[in-house]
């Protein structure tokens, strides 16, 4: 199976890009970027500085093509082992774009780290970043072809595996959800209202109501 783990040569250039991206979200090019992650996205300033989120104004070699994307690393204690790049708004070009070749990961696996006795499964990175914000544990996994059956080793031990199923599509958020949920002992797929995902949801209504939706108590 291929390492998880960039050689080294990798991880320094992802770590770069990272860093030039995450200091361009705060210049003046930057400021749309940011107003859509924490104004129509909802992220707290602490959400987008502790995830290293960023906007590719210069893009360095191989990332030209998500020249005015939001850039999307994923960490972890090793490191940043990857960067995903996510369109602003509903402008030009695919939605999401990947570095060829670059192998399906968890999103925030950092989360894996936290002692909790539950732990949230998103199909999405920013849906992830509101859970988590909101105080759930939370990972995520880019889509359905995305989830490798290894990938549930990581989640024995909880009491609860909450698989947060988006609503807003055409049943690829259940299908997502069907496809994980019997791989993980004690999951428990939570679907959200009918036109919502996660992100959508906690807009409308707030954390509060993705808490009571789970029959979290904090």
């Amino acid at each position: 199976m291929t390492s998880l783990v960039p050689e080294p040569a990798l991880k320094s250039f992802l770590e770069e890009a990272t860093a030039r991206y995450e200091a361009a979200l705060r210049s003046e090019a930057g400021l749309r970027a940011e107003a859509y992650l924490t104004t129509e996205r909802g992220l707290s300033e602490d959400s987008v500085r502790s995830l290293r989120l960023g906007y590719v104004e210069n893009p360095l070699p191989g990332h030209e093509s998500a020249h005015g994307y939001i850039s999307v690393p994923y960490l972890t204690r090793a490191g940043v082992v990857s960067v995903r790049f996510r369109r602003l708004g509903d402008g030009e070009g695919p939605k999401y774009r990947s570095v060829p070749g670059d192998p399906p990961r968890i999103y925030n696996a950092n989360a894996l780290l936290v002692p909790s006795d539950y732990i949230a499964i998103c199909e999405g990175e920013f849906d992830t970043a509101i859970t988590q914000q909101v105080g759930i544990p939370a990972v995520g996994i880019a889509g359905v072809s995305a989830w490798k059956d290894f990938f549930a080793r990581c989640f024995k031990g909880y009491k609860a595996v909450y698989i947060l199923a988006d609503a807003d599509d055409k049943g690829q958020g259940m299908e997502f959800a069907e496809k994980v949920a019997p791989q993980i002992s004690n999951a428990r797929i939570s679907p959200m209202p009918a036109g919502h995902d996660v992100n959508s949801f906690f807009l409308e209504q707030g954390g509060a109501a993705l808490l009571d939706r789970l029959e979290i108590k904090r």
